[in-house]
């Protein structure tokens, strides 16, 4: 691979705030140097290749360090619904999308929000079944917490007035005690399960291949895909890499329940630059916004109920001790603030038991957490792995965490800001397909903590804001720093690889300017020296 030379006048090393006028320079996809102009003459030879970006702004290829890659490849085939303004329009908009399928497989789309509907009233499946009587349809919702499904769907799965619910989830009813279609929690387990377990390692692999390139697009070099109710892509995605169809690094987990032998067999065969297995995740709880997050007090809005772990405590201690002493790190979801607090309790416990070294541990989520704990993740060196575009996005004055959790614990919602001042190290990600891919949104998001109507006034919890450098760290280095990857990604330093990219705008001057971020173009995308987009 020959030598590439990116001339700017805005290089961000990530190392420091400060933007640098020179070069990046990179040879057989590592980089070579990264730093003024004048230093780099040496350098520079006639064979040298030579791209000159004048005002574009150079920074650290985007780590998005929580997808859920096959799920949001998916959806984006039969139809992302995230902004659909009612049910009607859902189904509507769904049925726009896929009215030529002439297939009668699945329908996987989704990312609905019932929040954004008329009195935030969940869906049926009448509403689906006048577009889609003989085609079977599943929905994962915003939050992938819930599906809506119509009766085709409903009846592949058997699933009538007698099915029981699950432990830990549900079927919603309607009075006679027919099944809605909206299907909760657990319940939505094996049902995806049994749908993506029939689909062909090819015809995943193609998904993933798309999911790269919109990653791409976004400036994304690597991403930290976390497996969706313990479904597997590693196979897909080492069809690609070995046909030379990777193009964003992959560090993925697998799940915490699976077998350690599987678990050590996944560590000992993905172990390239571009595809590697990292650890393993699982979900403590759900999420307030559905009352299925663990609580350390009542609901506001339900006061006898604080939801319970979807581990046992014990059980988790010891499958946690049991990573730690095979070196395998661990990331937990935990949305509520007990969750938060029992996963830091199993971390200390395997610190404690085991002599966990630095493993580097996971907490996903946070969205809500009690003060006491926040300074643990910097003790216990325990990754705030956290996705600022979860922050509320409209109607601050109506968000449901008002009346869920109340005031006092909204104010240690997403508290970004005083994590990183108590020691702890954050990554930034999506939790694509829950939000979208757009890094750009989560840097706006995590420097003003505004909705996209600009509210509240000074932004919710104002002094969890961070600076434009902690949020661009946060989404580069911290990412790579959470995945182990620190020696070889995150920075623009000479030997690491050369993964870049481009944006024709400069966040540390618009960064408060929703409009500009959120459209901001990106000009090239390098993974590896490798130009995957733009250029």
């Amino acid at each position: 691979m020959s030598r590439t030379a990116l001339r700017s006048k805005r290089i961000y090393t990530g190392l420091t705030a400060e933007l640098t006028d020179g070069y990046v320079i990179w040879e057989d996809g590592k980089i070579l140097f990264a730093g003024p102009a004048a230093d780099a003459e040496p350098l520079l030879d006639p064979q040298t290749r030579i791209l000159a970006m004048d005002d574009a702004f150079v920074m650290p290829g985007f780590h998005d360090f929580h997808v859920h890659l096959l799920s949001g490849a998916l959806m984006e085939r039969d139809g992302i619904l995230r902004y659909a303004g009612s049910e009607e329009e859902a189904a509507k908009m769904l049925w726009e999308k896929n009215k030529d399928r002439r297939s009668k497989t699945w329908i996987l789309g989704g990312a609905w929000d019932n929040f954004r509907w008329p009195g935030s009233k969940l869906p049926s499946r009448e509403s689906l079944d006048q577009y889609f009587k003989d085609t079977p349809v599943f929905l994962l919702n915003k939050e992938c917490h819930g599906a809506w499904a119509n009766s085709e769907a409903l009846r592949r799965f058997n699933i009538t007035k007698e099915t029981p619910d699950p432990e830990n989830g549900s079927f919603f009813r309607d009075e006679s005690g027919r099944p809605t279609g909206y299907v909760h929690e657990a319940a939505v387990i094996p049902m995806l399960k049994d749908i993506l377990g029939k689909m062909s390692v090819e015809e995943m692999a193609d998904y993933a291949e798309s999911f790269a390139e919109k990653a791409n697009t976004y400036g994304i070099t690597s991403v930290g895909d976390l497996p969706l109710y313990g479904i597997r892509g590693d196979r897909a995605y080492k069809l690609l890499k070995d046909q030379g169809r990777l193009k964003v690094r992959i560090n993925f987990c697998i799940s915490l329940m699976e077998n350690l032998s599987d678990i050590l067999e996944a560590r000992a065969e993905y172990t390239s630059d571009l595809l590697r297995f990292i650890g393993v995740k699982d979900f403590l709880d759900g999420t307030p916004m559905g009352h299925t997050g663990f609580m350390l007090e009542p609901y506001t809005d339900m006061p006898d109920f604080r939801s319970k772990p979807m581990i046992e405590p014990e059980v988790l201690k010891t499958r946690v001790a049991l990573m730690a002493a095979n070196n395998i790190k661990v990331r937990l979801h935990a949305c509520g603030d007990a969750a938060v607090r029992l996963g830091l309790d199993a971390f200390a416990y395997a610190k404690e038991t085991c002599k966990d070294k630095d493993l580097r541990h996971c907490i996903e989520h946070i969205e809500s957490i009690s003060p006491d704990d926040i300074g643990r993740f910097g003790q216990l060196n325990v990754i705030p792995s956290v996705q600022p575009d979860h922050l509320p996005k409209y109607d601050f004055d109506h968000h449901p965490f008002h009346r869920m959790i109340g005031e006092k614990r909204m104010r240690y919602s997403w508290p970004f800001r005083s994590l990183a001042e108590q020691g702890a190290v954050l990554a930034f990600g999506t939790d694509y397909p829950v939000t979208e891919l757009n890094p750009l949104r989560g840097i706006y998001r995590a420097v003003t903590r505004l909705t996209d109507e600009g509210e509240p006034k000074d932004g919710f919890s104002p002094d969890e804001r961070l600076s434009v450098h902690q949020s661009l760290k946060a989404y580069t280095a911290g990412s790579a720093y959470a995945a182990g990857r620190e020696t070889e990604t995150g920075i623009l330093y000479p030997g690491m690889l050369a993964d870049l990219t481009v944006l024709a705008g400069n966040p540390f001057d618009c960064a408060l300017d929703r409009e500009k971020m959120f459209n901001m173009k990106v000009l090239m995308t390098v993974v590896g020296g490798e130009t995957v987009y733009g250029g």
